[in-house]
């Protein structure tokens, strides 16, 4: 009414106080068109739950994830491309020797920080097996023969994989042993060696079936092992305490700089992520 009245008078003879109140009375519409439009605008939207990772920066800023799987491997699991900077690794080994106490690499899995299958594949061991330690590994000579790679193909698919990568995992040596190749100490994150988890111990190295019943609250290893759910175990581990573990890292550092911690700044919620 007032804008319609100014304009009858004429703009020259309206007050300057009612003109200004004019201005004001338009910036306000102006203003509540805005938010109305705003809230139809998808732009608002925002991720109500971790589980919607999608829509979630990775921890991995250079790299998106891709919800889709490329292929489907040999063992029937959808296999993700989306190689981020943290990785989880598991290996199975069988016995070998007379009394099959010497450890063949049989089987390495490895997924991405999100727990999504990056590498999983049987191994053909380089000497005679005694013992598949079915019970433990779930694998037996028909599956192995069937399903296996050479282990020298295996190899350097799994060192290429995680060449300058964070390297998670559960008393890992033995599983860079089997693989007969080393990583960078700098680059381990290694859930048995962890000191705050160690006190679940009472000082000495604790399972990995006793990390996820205490912390994790879940059962594991019930059966025969999976080296796809360890490794997704550990990670989650590692997660849960990621930014103190990483920050404790930092704080030695200044003491020596051989280790090299991870950057901290992620917008994703570790301590609820589950796979």
């Amino acid at each position: 009414m007032l804008s319609c009245l100014a304009l009858q008078i004429g703009r020259n003879s309206v007050p300057n106080w009612m003109q200004k109140k004019n201005c004001i009375i338009k910036k306000k519409v102006k203003k509540l068109q805005h938010v109305e439009t705003s809230f139809d605008s998808p732009k608002l939207s925002k991720v109500t739950s971790i589980s919607d990772r999608s829509q979630i920066k990775p921890l991995d800023n250079k790299r998106k994830r891709k919800t889709k799987p490329l292929i489907i491997d040999q063992l029937g699991n959808e296999l993700s491309n989306n190689i981020t900077h943290r990785l989880a690794l598991d290996c199975e080994m069988v016995g070998s020797g007379k009394d099959g106490s010497e450890n063949q690499l049989a089987r390495v899995s490895i997924v991405n920080v999100y727990g999504d299958i990056v590498y999983d594949k049987i191994v053909l061991p380089r000497e005679v097996v005694t013992d598949y330690r079915s019970a433990i590994t779930g694998l037996n000579k028909e599956i192995i023969s069937s399903k296996g790679v050479p282990f020298k193909t295996v190899q350097g698919e799994v060192a290429e994989m995680i060449r300058d990568k964070v390297v998670i995992g559960h008393d890992i040596k033995h599983d860079f042993d089997a693989l007969e190749f080393s990583h960078p100490k700098p680059m381990i994150r290694d859930t048995a060696k962890y000191k705050p988890f160690k006190t679940l111990s009472k000082g000495n190295t604790p399972s990995l079936k006793k990390l996820c019943r205490e912390i994790l609250k879940k059962s594991i290893q019930e059966g025969a092992h999976d080296s796809v759910e360890d490794a997704r175990c550990a990670l989650q581990l590692y997660r849960m305490h990621r930014t103190t573990w990483e920050r404790s890292l930092k704080r030695f550092k200044k003491k020596s700089k051989n280790i090299q911690a991870v950057d901290d700044e992620d917008e994703v919620s570790d301590e609820s992520e589950s796979f």
